[in-house]
């Protein structure tokens, strides 16, 4: 059973903050002068230490770097927890079985309903023959009807009318055992829970032996997939696009990626006049492993 989650989006204050900070409006120190001369003072060892100019972030925004796609494995009923093998860090596949609950009751329900339902097919298929034979006495008594008293016919029609009440009696007693089992059965079948996609083990709130109630949180997966959440300047929404390249530089690693925008906000932020964006990322598995979930980069769109 699944409990889905998405990251936030980034906070507005946070948002106009970094683009403030890297917005066209930002102003530069100047160059230190010369008291006496007032020109710019300059020698040719400062010349030598000064640091390799950055490229102008004039045109950076600030993205945040999410997964896909979050999802919360919850319990699907009040049991034990018999099993869950993952510790937080772990990869897991899609489809993968991820932990299990004590089914020795559904298992125990499932085997009975089995049997019953056996037993009720089989008295369907008895209860058919017994048809089959009281409508053949019925036809053989109305051939015979001037040699036999009417009091016999009728004896012979009930019997085959019985007899078909019986077996839809047997059918409706059928239906319902394989219900039975059709329930316990998927009961066992949840009681596995599967990761829905590719991901890594984000947290682990429960320890095997546990006894859990419906809804209780087990564990929780993010998708290997990421996305950068970014905010657009109002008068720059005209280059924001479904499609459109961006690229993402991520100082801190360091590291820069290409995307393209995948999802963006219907409306502009009445406070900050902002349009909220996604973008989906092109990593590899060691870019992935560098790359952790909330780091902070620069967004660009490779067009402009």
């Amino acid at each position: 059973m699944l409990a889905t989650t998405r990251g936030r989006w980034i906070g507005g204050r946070v948002l106009a903050l970094g683009l403030a900070l890297g917005g066209p409006g930002c102003e530069r120190d100047p160059a230190p002068r010369d008291a006496d001369a007032g020109e710019p003072a300059a020698t040719d060892e400062a010349a030598d230490d000064a640091p390799p100019p950055r490229e102008p972030e004039g045109d950076a925004m600030v993205g945040v770097l999410v997964p896909s796609a979050e999802v919360v494995l919850v319990a699907t009923g009040f049991a034990r927890l018999e099993r869950l093998d993952v510790q937080v860090g772990d990869h897991v596949g899609e489809g993968a079985v991820v932990a299990e609950m004590d089914v020795r009751g559904d298992k125990s329900e499932l085997a009975s309903a089995t049997a019953a339902w056996k037993a009720s097919k089989a008295e369907l298929e008895r209860l058919e023959l017994e048809l089959q034979q009281a409508r053949a006495s019925r036809a053989d008594v109305e051939q015979l009807e001037d040699f036999v008293s009417r009091a016999e016919l009728r004896e012979q029609r009930f019997a085959e009318k019985l007899a078909g009440a019986r077996k839809r009696s047997a059918g409706a007693s059928l239906s319902q055992q394989r219900s039975k089992m059709e329930e316990a059965s998927a009961r066992i079948a949840e009681a596995e829970l599967r990761a829905p996609f590719a991901g890594v083990i984000a947290k682990r709130y429960v320890d095997p032996g546990a006894t859990l109630s419906t809804g209780e949180p087990v564990v929780q997966i993010i998708a290997d997939a990421r996305l950068v959440r970014f905010a657009v300047p109002e008068e720059r929404g005209d280059a924001l696009r479904l499609g459109a390249p961006v690229r993402v530089r991520f100082e801190d690693v360091p590291l820069e990626v290409s995307g393209t925008v995948s999802t963006i906000a219907p409306e502009i932020d009445a406070g900050t006049r902002l349009i909220l964006a996604e973008a989906e990322l092109r990593l590899d598995d060691a870019q992935r492993e560098l790359l952790r979930v909330g780091t902070v980069g620069r967004v660009r769109f490779a067009g402009g």
